[in-house]
């Protein structure tokens, strides 16, 4: 009986190996090893700029009124100086919770065939929350309720982290916003661009509004 138990388990050991050293499962194995590790390492790399990006942003908080005006190029983010700097630490915080720098230096590093194809379907309804849940320095709302970008068009809003002319990109920006505009559905056939144009509610020449919407204490109403 043991003779018969050992020649069993030397059989299935035999087996095992013979299994585990296929060359199939083997090159699997380190794609898979060599794809886990290059989605840490982008992804540290991507954090790692992202923090750089936002204590240099927290540093230069006391010219952010300058900057904000000068790109605008109107006086009242000067003239309401606290008001610019409390928004303007409510921007920054909001980017370091939603995380849009990683985010878009992860998508640019990751190859598109490992992208999710999907469609975008549903239109804008100006609610404000992919401007970073309604944070962003340059976001206002109208007599309506519906948000406006005061950059919008502009070139720092289509630079600004790639990510301000490019939403809706995929379907986990449309859940991490809580979108109630936008959808994503799975389509083998959809094109990799499949950036929406939003058309701004209001595009304001004059901004002296932003001034009747600010407080010294809190930032645009529904936010």
């Amino acid at each position: 009986m043991l003779v018969r138990h050992r020649h069993t388990n030397e059989t299935i050991m035999r087996g095992s190996t013979t299994l585990t050293l296929e060359p199939g499962g083997l090159k699997q194995r380190a794609a898979a090893g060599i794809r886990a590790a290059t989605d840490v390492s982008i992804l540290a790399l991507a954090r790692s700029i992202e923090f750089v990006v936002i204590f240099g942003s927290a540093l230069l908080l006391p010219v952010w009124p300058v900057i904000a005006a000068a790109v605008l190029r109107e006086g009242v983010y000067l003239r309401r100086y606290r008001a610019t700097l409390a928004r303007m630490t409510k921007h920054i915080l909001a980017v370091w919770h939603a995380r849009p720098v990683s985010r878009m230096i992860t998508r640019w590093l990751t190859p598109a065939e490992r992208a999710v194809p999907e469609r975008i379907v549903g239109n804008c309804t100006h609610c404000g929350r992919c401007c970073l849940d309604q944070a962003c320095v340059f976001l206002s709302f109208d007599e309506q309720g519906r948000s406006r970008c005061h950059i919008y068009g502009k070139r720092v809003w289509k630079v600004m982290f790639a990510n301000c002319s490019r939403y809706p990109v995929d379907g986990p920006e449309i859940v991490l916003y809580r979108c109630p505009g936008f959808n994503a559905v799975r389509d083998p056939e959809a094109s990799p661009q499949r950036i929406i144009p939003i058309a701004p509610a209001v595009q304001p020449a004059v901004l002296e509004s932003i001034g009747a919407e600010w407080s010294e204490t809190s930032g645009a109403p529904g936010s």
